[in-house]
C-alpha cells in the first residue's frame, strides 16, 4: 500500500477512528497496531510477511535469551541470521556476477549462479531496525522487552515501515509500551504534514519524474546543458520524494499519538557538505554514526583513521542503498568531499542559512546533484556516455527540461520561507480563511496531478 493512493486515504482514517476508540486498552491499541502494519505491508505481497515475522521472532527471542546469558554469542547468531537474508535478497547476485566478471579477466569462465528473487520492500529499513534493538540489548543500553506485540509492531509499525525514518527502540519502543493520550493540537499539525507530504511527491516529485526520465534515458544523444539539467532535476525530484514520504509517515504517526524521528531537515539549504549530510536521510546517517563509526573508533584515533572510518561509513552508506557499482560510487564519492572536514573543521553555523549564504547553499546543491547523476543512472556505461558528453557536447544548445523549474522555483521559495519550522506548513500565521484557502488549494492540485499516475516511491527499490 503506497501513501499516494486512495487506498491509503480511507485505511488510515479508519485505523485511527479505531485506533482512539481503544484509548483505554493499551494492549488492544497495540494488537490494531500489528494488525494494520501487517495489512499495510501485506498489501504488495502476503510472501513478504514471512521475512518480517522471521526478522521481529528472531530479534526478540535473541533479547530474551541474552538476558539469560551467553549474550555475545547470542548477538552474534541473530545479526548473521539478519545480514544473511538481507545479503540473500538484495546483495546475492550482485557479488556473484561481480565475483564472475573478475575471475573472467584472468582467463576463467566460472558460472557461479544467481537467484530468482524479488526483493522485499523496504527490507533494509527494517533489518536496520532489528539490528540496532540486538546492538543496544547487547551493549545495555536497552532491557530486552517481554511484550511481543509492542516489539512486533516496532520492526513493522506501518507509517516508518516501508522508508524509515530508521528508529532505535530507546525511542519507540517506550512510546509503543506506554498510555497514548489523543492531543489535537498534535494531530493538527500530523494533518498539515501529511500534506505537505503529498504535495511535495505528487506536485513536485513525481512532475520532475517525467522530465527526468526524458533526459537521462538516452544520454549520448544529449547535450551537455541537457545533462546537466538532468542531474539538477533529479536532485530536487528525489528530495522531494523521499522527504515527502518522511512526512506522510511522521504525520500518520502524530495523529496516532507516537513521533517519529526527523528525516529532513531543509538539507538543500546547507552551507557545506558536512551540514547537509546532517540534514539528509538523518536516521540512517545516525545508524551508522552510531553502529559502525563510533565502534570503529570515530574521530578518536588520528586524522588518517578518521578519514578511513568516514570513507567506511559512506561505502556502506553506497551499498546500502543497492548493489550496483554505481550506488558505491556515489557513496565514496560523498566521503571524499567530507574528508576536508577531517583535516579543518568547518566553522560551526548555528540556525538557519540567510541570504548571505546562498552562495555556499548553492554550491552544496550542485556538488549534491553532480554525484547524483551518478546515483540516478543504472550502469556505469550511462555514467560513461554523460561524461563524454559533459566533455565533447555541444554547449550552445538549448537544454531540455527548463520548464520544469516551474514547479522547482515555487517548491524552493515555499522551503525558504519556513526553514525555520519543521516544515513550512506546520504554523501558518495568517487568517484562517487564507489558511484554509492554501489547503482546499495544495489538495486541488494533489488531485488534478493524481490523475493517470502511478509512479512508485524512490526509496521503495532501496
Amino acid at each position: 500500500m503506497q501513501f499516494d493512493t486512495y487506498t491509503y486515504a480511507i485505511f488510515l482514517p479508519i485505523v485511527f477512528l479505531l485506533y482512539w476508540a481503544l484509548r483505554r486498552r493499551l494492549a488492544v491499541q497495540n494488537v490494531l497496531l500489528l494488525a494494520a502494519s501487517y495489512l499495510f505491508y501485506g498489501w504488495w505481497d502476503w510472501r513478504f510477511l514471512r521475512l518480517i515475522v522471521l526478522t521481529s521472532f528472531s530479534t526478540y527471542a535473541t533479547g530474551l535469551l541474552m538476558e539469560r546469558g551467553h549474550k555475545r554469542l547470542w548477538a552474534i547468531v541473530n545479526i548473521v541470521l539478519n545480514l544473511g537474508i538481507l545479503f540473500t535478497f538484495k546483495y546475492f547476485n550482485f557479488f556473484a556476477d561481480t565475483f564472475n566478471a573478475a575471475v573472467g579477466t584472468l582467463g576463467w569462465h566460472p558460472s557461479w549462479p544467481t537467484l530468482n528473487l524479488v526483493l522485499p520492500v523496504g527490507i533494509s529499513f527494517y533489518t536496520l531496525q532489528a539490528l540496532s534493538y540486538t546492538i543496544d540489548v547487547y551493549r545495555g543500553e536497552v532491557k530486552p522487552t517481554r511484550d511481543a506485540v509492542a516489539f512486533f509492531v516496532y520492526v513493522g509499525f506501518f507509517p516508518q515501515l516501508v522508508a524509515g525514518p530508521i528508529e532505535r527502540a530507546s525511542h519507540l519502543l517506550p512510546q509503543l509500551l506506554s498510555p497514548r493520550h489523543f492531543d489535537y493540537d498534535e494531530a493538527v499539525v500530523g494533518m498539515r504534514q501529511i500534506l505537505w507530504g503529498l504535495a511535495k511527491k505528487i506536485i513536485i516529485a513525481d512532475q520532475l519524474a517525467g522530465y527526468v526520465d526524458y533526459i537521462l534515458y538516452h544520454p549520448s544523444i544529449l547535450a551537455p546543458g541537457s545533462v546537466i539539467m538532468g542531474a539538477l532535476l533529479f536532485a530536487v525530484q528525489i528530495y522531494a520524494d523521499f522527504s515527502g514520504y518522511s512526512d506522510i509517515a511522521i504525520g500518520s504517526a502524530r495523529l496516532l499519538g507516537i513521533r517519529l524521528t526527523a528525516n529532513f531537515r531543509f538539507p538543500y539549504f546547507s552551507r557545506n557538505m558536512k551540514e547537509l549530510w546532517q540534514r539528509w536521510h538523518i536516521s540512517l546517517m545516525q545508524w551508522l554514526r552510531n553502529y559502525v563509526y563510533f565502534p570503529l573508533g570515530g574521530s578518536r584515533r588520528g586524522t588518517w583513521r578518521t578519514c578511513l572510518n568516514v570513507l567506511i561509513v559512506f561505502f556502506l552508506s553506497g551499498l546500502w542503498h543497492g548493489a550496483s557499482w554505481n550506488f558505491i560510487i556515489w557513496g565514496v564519492g560523498n566521503g571524499l568531499l567530507m574528508l576536508p572536514f577531517v583535516f579543518k573543521r568547518a566553522k560551526k553555523r548555528d540556525g538557519e542559512a540567510t541570504w548571505r549564504d546562498l552562495p555556499r547553499c548553492l554550491w552544496c546543491f550542485v556538488a549534491s546533484a553532480a554525484l547524483f547523476l551518478v546515483f540516478r543512472l543504472p550502469t556505469m556505461t550511462d555514467v560513461a556516455d554523460c561524461l563524454h558528453v559533459l566533455a565533447h557536447g555541444n554547449y550552445m544548445a538549448v537544454p531540455l527540461g527548463l520548464s520544469a523549474w516551474l514547479y522547482v522555483i515555487p517548491f524552493f521559495v515555499v522551503e525558504w520561507l519556513g526553514r525555520h519550522r519543521e516544515f513550512p506548513l506546520q504554523v501558518l500565521p495568517m487568517p484562517t480563511v487564507a489558511r484554509w484557502a492554501i489547503y482546499w488549494g495544495l489538495l486541488a492540485l494533489i488531485a488534478y496531478f493524481s490523475t493517470g499516475r502511478d509512479i512508485q516511491y524512490i526509496y521503495f527499490q532501496f
